[in-house]
């Protein structure tokens, strides 16, 4: 399992945003997630899985805040605030991808299917 003060400090890093804090559970289930599909135990305490727990969790929680703010325009008609997440979760997208790709050897692809052959 990766270190959660490892993954949050670089989540924290990432984000710097003050409400930080709040999105200490969604640092906890990317850090799970990583754990899940890493290969080898040696590699556990390699640095680059951190970062990509720590990436993963930056997507999410953009993705979380852009529908709070989404939703939050609904309930009240108000203008768009200042954030612009779209911009800012493409960029996060790209981080975790290029995180992914450094890691590719030390994690399992969730995405390969066996199909029957007949």
């Amino acid at each position: 399992m990766l270190c959660l003060e490892n993954v949050f400090s670089i989540f924290r890093l990432f984000y710097n945003e003050p409400d930080a804090d709040e999105f200490l559970p969604v640092a906890e289930l990317s850090a799970e997630h990583v754990s899940s599909r890493i290969i080898s135990e040696e590699s556990c305490d390699s640095i680059a899985l951190h970062y990509l727990a720590a990436a993963e969790a930056l997507c999410r929680t953009l993705e979380i805040k852009a529908v709070r703010e989404k939703l939050a325009l609904t309930r009240t008609g108000a203008v768009p605030q200042e954030q612009d997440y779209s911009a800012r979760l493409a960029y996060a997208r790209q981080l975790f991808k290029e995180y992914e790709a450094l890691c590719s050897g030390m994690i399992s692809d969730g995405s390969f299917v066996f199909a029957r052959m007949e």
